[in-house]
């Protein structure tokens, strides 16, 4: 969304409309002019500038944090030295991160364009920016970058299997997989050079193998946890049933019966990850395993780059009803390589307590043009697929009090939808005691309504952003304190769970907050699939306060540096949507609030409600770009995630593709190539369920992939090529759905500008 940077765009010739990017948490309405950007990192003296790298939720340097608003790299590097750490990085204009190492796999090397936010204490010098840092390293001697996806890309082949990551490290999804490949040799060997134990069993160690994205080599099932070591692997992998198990990222597991021996390395250089379960065990690297064998031998096998795998879901006793599907899925192509990957199955649903809500994020400043009863047919649609209510992100524009005036109207009408305030304070304020005022007001002119949404008994209010919040008190501790005593002389009890983006280390001491909505759960930060690491980090965090999880469907975002500097896209691949959903729903008994993002954000194009007219210029890579097939998708998972039980399965078929290969230069291009290009795969993505087995066919252009599939959720992918998409599905030799783009969309290898948004259809 359009976080602390505001984007105002043209709704009418006569009028303006604002929304806000959620994704940059530093910013100011374009009305009072865009934030200088700084593009030269400063010299400081004892200290060699390392350049710009990835954070993530997770953090890449934990030991300490500050914000400050006279933040410079001099205060930042000077106030890591007298703490002790060699290690100093500036992030989001004013905050500032020390640590002796680089952690939770992070830190590649990014762009010095990701790292132009103006340091709050000097305009000149940058201080990072969207979980992108300027890394400083005491002394004067470089040091080594962890490896980055593109020089990892660069060795995949052409097949790709999906795999589903754990959700916690109690509850775990797992994936198996078949695979066929057209020439193997086999060949045993035993040359241990180590050995990890685990209870009463021990696993002989064989090396560090290189891994990739696209075509795992382990790859019949994955956990993940923050407890991992090579034990904790082996034992899972062998209560699958699997002879290998390999540790990759410092926290991931993989399984299998055999490895690709021409992936073995001659040194341990790329297997430099700390385990999360301790520090004093390796955990492979950033697409490197160390691999295990619970035999003493090993099976390796060398494999034609044409090979074509197909996944199976397992996992333990599932109430979901799409759970049971046909063991395996044979698959058939009309060109070598075709076959992108599949996942058959869903998420088991566990048995939990508590009410569940599913809410989507409605940015408001994008309704300008709405009246009740657009409003309503919003609330028809959401309501239709699943979702309970709105989150209403509403900024400064005089025009939003009627707006949400009128969303209010609308869903006390309807009688059943909800409705919460999401306070953008990077747009409305939050420096004095009057803005903490004006938005005690809003909340109180909707505290008695029918239609707010609530949480054991007490006003559910949220917001965007949060943590420079002070309300003229000091610090944003003793603001939102401050706050909430305004609240409580109203005699307004609110369940308050905000996104702040602050340290996490500070919710169970923040007594003036419920919860947390983590915000960027809701998408990879790299180019990996998204796994439920910042999930779980979250809620141990929190302790028994509430977690709210986010979901998404894609994110990309296309303004240049003459409008709002945004020109980036995260991770859509792996059936995003999909894959977040499941990943919610096998954690269902952890927490009881989900929150899409969104309904309505077609800056950042991660939109499932219908395109409306108040686009915030987001009209290049927007207009004919569909979202609401996705609705069914949600519509699917949605009651799985509130009741534990999923819907019967009846025929549905959903596909979603970009319109351009990921390397492909455009011809007359608006902005640059927008960065994170390199973290999506050239693929189209279907999604499909089945009352009972069916031939699914799928074709992008000149590649055509039929597989034979049983009943529930399946998930498959092609590679993507020139021309029309479509898919259908054929029982019995009839025909029962079926979709085909031509006319109304075709893939290019040539595009005229940049677009990584998605086309979303549905048969």
């Amino acid at each position: 969304m359009f976080s602390q940077i505001a984007i105002v765009a043209l709704s009418l010739l006569a009028a303006t409309t604002e929304a806000r990017s959620h994704s940059s948490r530093s910013g100011i309405n374009k009305a009072h002019g865009i934030d200088k950007r700084a593009t030269t990192a400063p010299k400081v003296s004892g200290w060699t500038y390392e350049g710009c790298i990835v954070d993530g939720s997770a953090r890449v340097l934990t030991a300490k944090q500050k914000v400050d608003d006279a933040m410079t790299a001099e205060l930042c590097t000077s106030w890591c030295a007298s703490q002790n750490y060699k290690y100093a990085g500036l992030e989001a204009k004013n905050q500032c991160f020390c640590d002796s190492s680089l952690k939770n796999g992070l830190g590649q090397s990014a762009s010095a364009s990701e790292c132009t936010y103006a340091c709050a204490g000097d305009a000149t010098q940058p201080c990072g920016g969207y979980y992108r840092m300027n890394l400083y390293v005491a002394g004067s001697s470089s040091v080594a970058l962890p490896s980055s996806s593109t020089s990892v890309k660069s060795s995949t082949t052409s097949t790709k299997v999906s795999t589903t990551a754990a959700t916690s490290t109690s509850k775990t999804s797992t994936t198996t997989a078949k695979s066929s490949t057209s020439t193997t040799t086999s060949k045993t060997t035993s040359a241990p050079t180590s050995s990890a134990t685990s209870g009463n069993s021990v696993a002989t160690y064989y090396g560090c193998y290189q891994d990739n994205s696209s075509s795992r080599i382990l790859n019949s099932a994955s956990t993940e946890s923050t407890s991992m070591t090579p034990s904790v692997c082996q034992a899972f992998c062998s209560g699958k049933g699997y002879s290998l198990a390999g540790v990759s990222y410092g926290k991931q597991c993989y399984c299998g019966n055999s490895i690709d021996s021409s992936k073995k390395q001659s040194s341990e250089t790329g297997c430099s990850y700390s385990c999360t379960g301790t520090t004093t065990l390796k955990c492979g690297g950033f697409y490197y395993l160390n691999v295990y064998s619970s035999s003493g031998t090993i099976v390796t096998t060398s494999s034609s780059t044409s090979m074509s795998k197909t996944s199976t879901s397992s996992s333990s006793a599932s109430t979901s009803k799409s759970a049971s599907t046909s063991a395996s899925a044979s698959s058939t192509s009309s060109a070598a390589g075709a076959a992108g990957s599949s996942v058959i199955g869903a998420a088991s649903a566990p048995k939990a307590t508590g009410t569940k809500q599913l809410f989507a994020h409605h940015m408001v400043g994008n309704t300008y043009s709405y009246t009740q009863s657009t409003w309503a047919d919003d609330i028809s649609q959401a309501s239709a697929a699943g979702i309970d209510g709105f989150a209403l992100n509403y900024g400064r524009d005089d025009w939003q009090p009627a707006r949400l005036n009128d969303a209010y109207a609308a869903a006390k009408a309807d009688g059943g939808f909800k409705l919460f305030l999401s306070m953008d304070v990077s747009s409305l304020g939050c420096a004095s005691t009057g803005d903490a005022q004006n938005l005690v007001n809003t909340i109180a002119t909707y505290a008695t309504n029918s239609a707010q949404a609530k949480v054991d008994g007490k006003v559910l209010v949220s917001t965007f952003a949060g943590e420079n919040c002070q309300f003229g008190q000091g610090s944003y501790q003793a603001g939102w304190t401050y706050f909430q005593s305004l609240l409580t002389a109203k005699k307004i009890d609110i369940y308050f769970v905000p996104a702040t983006f602050a340290d996490i280390s500070t919710f169970k001491s923040s007594s003036w907050m419920d919860g947390e909505f983590n915000w960027n759960s809701a998408w990879p930060m790299s180019g990996s699939a998204l796994g439920t690491y910042s999930d779980t980090s979250y809620m141990s965090a929190l302790g028994n306060k509430t977690y709210m999880a986010g979901v998404s469907p894609a994110f990309f975002t296309y303004y240049g540096p003459s409008s709002y500097n945004k020109n980036w896209i995260y991770r859509g691949d792996d059936w995003l949507l999909a894959r977040r959903m499941e990943q919610i729903i096998s954690m269902r008994d952890k927490f009881d609030l989900a929150e899409i993002i969104s309904w309505n954000d077609y800056g950042e194009s991660h939109y499932i409600g219908p395109i409306r007219a108040d686009q915030p210029n987001s009209q290049g890579w927007t207009n004919g770009m569909p979202h609401t097939a996705w609705l069914n998708v949600v519509s699917y998972y949605a009651p799985a995630f509130k009741t534990g039980s999923y819907p019967s399965a009846n025929d549905q078929l959903v596909l979603w593709t970009r319109p351009h290969p990921k390397a492909a230069t455009a011809t007359s291009p608006t902005n640059a190539r927008p960065s994170g290009s390199d973290y999506t795969d050239d693929l189209l993505y279907v999604w499909v369920v089945l009352k009972s087995s069916a031939t699914l066919t799928v074709t992008s252009g000149n590649n055509t992939v039929s597989w034979n599939l049983g009943s529930g959720v399946n998930k498959v992918s092609v590679k993507s090529a020139a021309g029309a998409i479509g898919a259908k599905i054929v029982r019995s030799g009839a025909t029962v759905k079926s979709y085909d783009s031509t006319g109304t969309f075709a893939y290019t290898n040539t595009p005229t500008d940049y677009n990584f948004n998605y086309f979303v259809a549905s048969a």
